[in-house]
């Protein structure tokens, strides 16, 4: 006998409140990247060293590649909160099964950036701890 989990029923306005909620947290982290951008040019600028420009070109491609996944996720997570307002607006009742299991997948996919963010931040922080 098979079964099947049914997936539970959320409210759009929940939805639409969680999303709204994933998309202010990736521009937190888009501007949180951006002063760790500007912060490995004040390094960049202040030591020419070859080793300093190695570890700099690291986390800038650090960087980089965190900015397209954050923007990549951002791009989703908003095409979706715009299926849930346009839904919203013809029938304001439960979800589709579909967009519930996005938001688990998006919820996942953000706590993942936010996992690899932390980490790196620590590890541009020791590399700015030696040259400033």
């Amino acid at each position: 006998m098979e079964t099947t989990a049914k997936t539970p029923k959320v409210s759009l306005h929940t939805l639409y409140d969680t999303y709204n909620s994933n998309i202010r947290a990736l521009d937190f982290y888009k501007e949180e990247l951006q002063y760790l951008e500007m912060r490995l040019g004040t390094i960049v600028s202040a030591n020419t060293g070859q080793d300093v420009l190695s570890q700099a070109e690291h986390f800038q491609n650090l960087f980089l590649i965190t900015g397209n996944n954050m923007a990549e996720l951002r791009g989703r997570v908003g095409k979706t909160l715009q299926h849930v307002e346009e839904v919203i607006k013809l029938k304001p009742t439960h979800a589709d099964e579909k967009t519930v299991n996005d938001l688990g997948i998006y919820s996942r996919d953000l706590h993942d950036i936010e996992n690899r963010f932390s980490a790196m931040k620590l590890e541009f922080n020791t590399f700015l701890a030696k040259y400033l």
